[in-house]
């Protein structure tokens, strides 16, 4: 029974760090680049956008190039935010949880 407490305890402390992690994620900027920078967009943690930018050399480019750099650029910043979010998450239950046990995605 005493295993179950500690357990327990320890999967609390879990969710504390889990929390404070996705807080920090949330919190996060994040800027996706396409043709070498010539595209930016910044996106937030939860992966709202929150700036599009435009080089003034783009300005002659027609609405469909414009459109899928705008679609790089958005996939770069959600793969910077996928790789952060790993960064912070990665081996968080490592210690917490009897030998053996994991939770998928925490190491």
């Amino acid at each position: 029974m005493k295993q179950v407490g500690g357990m327990l305890k320890n999967i609390t402390e879990l969710q504390k760090r889990i929390n404070s992690a996705q807080k920090e994620i949330s919190a996060t900027t994040f800027e996706g680049k396409a043709a070498n920078g010539l595209v930016k967009v910044q996106t937030d943690g939860n992966g709202q956008v929150k700036r599009v930018t435009f080089d003034e050399s783009l300005k002659g480019e027609d609405l469909e190039t414009l459109a899928d750099l705008v679609v790089v650029a958005m996939n770069d910043a959600n793969i910077q935010k996928e790789a952060f979010a790993k960064s912070k998450l990665a081996g968080m239950a490592s210690g917490l949880l009897p030998l053996g046990m994991s939770i998928p995605g925490l190491g």
